[in-house]
């Protein structure tokens, strides 16, 4: 073949690559700075078949800066090679790693996800065999992964009842989409890369794309966010990783900080029926708390009356769970919603041994025993200076809420009784343990205390930015500067 051949014929290939390309949506300044002519047909044929693949290597070249070609070869070979989503790919970081890493990263995952079906044959009685049957099946039927399935209780749950939540959660992400479109005339696939974008340019998780309504602000006014990655960064610089444990786990920190929770817990599987009559002595109820759960999962009050020996024996099998004894929060608190301890978040750091409360918000049980927003209650923005509630309350299908929707009363311009107690507790808190020097604690206002229920070592910022998105108001200026040196990207 000639040189003139070869040529002819390099040249039909790449108009056929163009003209390919072109059918898909791109125009020519895209596909040459981009070095798309250098795709085979057989990667174009890939693209139209992989549409997760195509999405998810757009995004990493508008938010990662680098050349569509270069994206596309690492998100294809993720996914060939090793089986990642896409997704998951990006949204973990990976883009920048190498393959060793990628594959660590997978092993990992997977040694999660074994580790998930051992603890759900333990807490229900399954052999092994079984509860891997049980979550295989889940996994093929829902996409729900054994660590989803263990958290969120699902072996708890018929098959028609798992159904049912997912076909909700379906409906749920339908009513969302529609949201957008109707606002913005997106196409799904516009919308779906907007939420992966959001998330790796400005660090919004995509959970919280549709409550902070990203849709409705530009670049410019995103990167004012508070990122959720900031909060790993201010864990990194700020606390000892050797001491996270105490946080993570409710058993040790009841231990640790017991004298500042304020309450007594007994943890069953661990105790003897003769402390156990001890404990629940002048108890009217008990709230309860499974060890390994978190976003209130499991949460639940239960009595206590009739035969205690009973009832011993009944918790005793249960799964490892935290009883403990009921907070009674102040009665302007219970106003709001009574059946649920309606708790203050803080989002707290000492810096230079200077206690810096720099954000904060407050939930609100709705319906059930807990407040947590995903549990069904609802939340709102806080100003930490004063402790006055500055915005409606959020639902979990995003909504404002300007009075609660059981009781009626107003939440905009409420103060939180006894607000100094509630700073005082939490500084307490964080000058208790040695390495622990940033913090989210969750705190229960009390007639004439503050006391600290839990602590959070990488608390959501997400959920704080959350409250304010519907204006438009970036909240990432309250910590931006502490975020100076030893973090991580």
């Amino acid at each position: 073949m000639s040189i003139l051949n070869k040529a002819s014929k390099l040249f039909k290939n790449e108009k056929g690559i163009t003209q390919n390309l072109e059918s898909m949506g791109y125009d020519m300044d895209y596909i040459e700075k981009n070095n798309m002519k250098s795709l085979s047909k057989d990667d174009i044929a890939y693209l139209k078949a992989n549409e997760d693949v195509r999405l998810v290597s757009e995004v990493l070249t508008k938010a990662r800066k680098t050349k569509f070609n270069k994206a596309f070869e690492k998100v294809k070979n993720a996914k060939e090679t090793y089986g990642l989503d896409p997704s998951v790919y990006a949204l973990n970081g990976l883009f920048s790693k190498d393959d060793e890493a990628v594959k660590a990263f997978v092993e990992k995952r997977a040694a999660k996800q074994k580790n998930a079906v051992s603890k759900i044959a333990k807490v229900t009685g399954w052999d092994i065999e079984k509860a891997k049957a049980e979550t295989d099946r889940a996994y093929e039927t829902y996409g729900v992964l054994p660590t989803e399935y263990y958290k969120e209780l699902y072996y708890n749950l018929t098959d028609d009842e798992l159904a049912a939540r997912k076909e909700e959660e379906k409906k749920e992400l339908e009513r969302c989409m529609e949201w957008v479109r109707s606002e913005t005339g997106w196409t799904d696939y516009q919308i779906s890369f907007h939420r992966i974008y959001c998330s790796l340019a400005f660090g919004i998780v995509t959970h919280a794309y549709f409550p902070t309504r990203c849709w409705q602000m530009d670049d410019k006014t995103l990167k004012t966010f508070a990122r959720q990655r900031d909060s790993r960064k201010l864990r990194n610089k700020y606390t000892d990783s050797k001491s996270i444990s105490i946080l993570a786990n409710k058993v040790k920190f009841n231990k640790v900080f017991g004298p500042l929770a304020g309450r007594k817990y007994w943890l069953n599987r661990d105790t003897n029926y003769e402390e156990f009559l001890e404990f629940v002595d002048g108890l009217d109820e008990l709230f309860c708390k499974p060890v390994n759960l978190s976003h209130a999962s499991g949460t639940r009050k239960i009595k206590v009356e009739g035969d205690l020996k009973a009832l011993y024996e009944d918790l005793i099998l249960q799964p490892k769970t935290l009883f403990e004894e009921c907070v009674k929060q102040h009665h302007e608190m219970s106003e709001f919603y009574s059946n649920s301890v309606n708790t203050v978040r803080i989002f707290c750091l000492l810096d230079n041994d200077e206690f810096v409360p720099f954000a904060g918000f407050v939930r609100f049980g709705a319906g059930g025993v807990a407040d947590n927003i995903v549990a069904g209650g609802v939340g709102c923005g806080l100003n930490v200076e004063t402790g006055t509630i500055d915005t409606p309350a959020m639902d979990k299908w995003h909504n404002l809420n300007e009075t609660h929707p059981i009781s009626g009363k107003k939440f905009e311009g409420f103060k939180i009784p006894n607000w100094d107690k509630v700073l005082e507790v939490a500084e307490k808190g964080l000058r208790h343990v040695e390495g622990i020097n940033y913090v989210g604690w969750d705190i229960a206002v009390c007639e004439d205390k503050a006391v600290l229920i839990e602590g959070n070592t990488l608390p959501s910022i997400s959920t704080y930015q959350m409250f304010y998105g519907y204006r438009h108001e970036g909240k990432r200026y309250r910590y931006e500067k502490y975020l100076e040196a030893k973090s991580e990207e």
